[in-house]
């Protein structure tokens, strides 16, 4: 089978690995195949791991990532609300860790054996029997499958689903960075505010990943941009974390407007969409990375062994679909409880936070 995958980032290396595990030989391009070098952190739940170990590369994952063994919730003032044993409650699916996202994205660029070629997909031309596709190169090329891993804002989805929705705002701003642990944060740890968290995790024995967010109303969003100064805004929630703060004026901050996209349907024709450019949703699950790892496994078996390729399509989204719109239900559920009324929201994190942890990511621990 010809296959073509679109975007080189997590989502679509990841395809590309379980494919080529189950003997494909698909060609991947990416407009800026170096993109993944950069970014920021990642917290990898246990199905995230479990997910990363099918492809095989737990090992290596475990080398180059620092363990999370508990995550604590916090009011502005510092003061514990809740704490999750995440050690046991995904004993049974795979460790929890944080790692910078430019090292998962290696460890998945490493599995490639042929160059990434650098185009971008300009036209798609579906046929009975394959998909014709030019790009910006004047080249062109026939195939009988293409995978849009491109994101949530790029070129397989505006060409082949011309119809749906776009993505939507979620009503959050972030700012994404890695410093220096000098705070000595040894767990997942987050200080709720009313409209903004602060939220610091390790990714290696000296390194802190930072996540700030805001509530902002849409037409505000242009306000803000990655050289924000952080203090002014985060000082009043940040409690012991305070330190870091400081740091971020000389890091390399990632800002973004946070945005969901929900699909009806993931495919069509010969085209199918995977990660982010069928399901893009908010960090709060953070199930970005493991989503997308999850869609290349379930995609490669549906795939491998079967010659109707509709049907093949249709058994993927049937098995994938529920899982990512509960994750979409998820995130929007956990960030109404992160905005809710001072009072309330620590009331409800100190008394029923393992109940909500519980509830939110139980169904993940089911194999894909």
């Amino acid at each position: 089978m010809r296959i073509l995958i679109v975007g080189a980032g997590i989502a679509g290396l990841a395809t590309h690995r379980a494919l080529s595990l189950r003997g494909f030989k698909p060609t991947i391009v990416d407009r800026n195949p170096g993109a993944g070098e950069g970014g920021a952190g990642l917290f990898l739940p246990g199905n995230s791991v479990r997910a990363l170990e099918q492809l095989g590369l737990l090992d290596a994952l475990l080398k180059h990532s620092h363990p999370i063994a508990r995550q604590r919730i916090c009011d502005e003032n510092g003061r514990l609300l809740h704490e999750i044993d995440t050690a046991e409650f995904w004993s049974a699916v795979g460790p929890c860790r944080g790692t910078r996202r430019s090292t998962l994205w290696q460890l998945l660029r490493d599995g490639i054996d042929t160059d990434l070629i650098t185009t971008s997909v300009e036209t798609i031309d579906e046929r009975d029997d394959h998909c014709r596709v030019r790009f910006d190169d004047g080249k062109s090329g026939e195939y009988d499958l293409v995978i849009g891993a491109d994101g949530v804002g790029f070129s397989v989805r505006r060409l082949t689903f011309p119809d749906c929705r776009g993505p939507d705002y979620v009503g959050n701003v972030c700012w994404r960075f890695i410093v220096h642990n000098i705070c000595g944060v040894a767990d997942w740890t987050v200080m709720l505010g009313r409209d903004r968290s602060l939220l610091c995790k390790p990714i290696s024995p000296s390194e802190l990943y930072v996540y700030a967010d805001l509530s902002v109303p849409k037409h505000e969003v242009s306000r803000y941009s990655a050289t924000t100064r952080l203090r002014p805004l985060f000082d009043g929630v940040a409690g012991p974390l305070q330190p870091v703060l400081r740091l971020a004026g000389s890091a390399d901050v990632h800002f973004a407007a946070l945005v969901r996209l929900r699909l009806d349907r993931w495919h069509r024709g010969r085209v199918v969409l995977v990660g982010d450019a069928a399901h893009a949703g908010p960090p709060s699950m953070a199930q970005g990375a493991g989503m997308a790892v999850e869609d290349a496994l379930v995609l490669a078996d549906e795939l491998a062994g079967r010659d109707d390729l509709t049907a093949a399509l249709a058994r993927f989204e049937a098995r994938r679909k529920p899982r990512a719109d509960w994750v979409h239900r998820q995130n929007a559920s956990r960030d109404r409880a992160r905005r809710l009324p001072r009072v309330v929201r620590n009331a409800l994190f100190r008394f029923g936070g393992a109940m909500l942890y519980r509830h939110s990511y139980a169904p993940l621990t089911d194999p894909v």
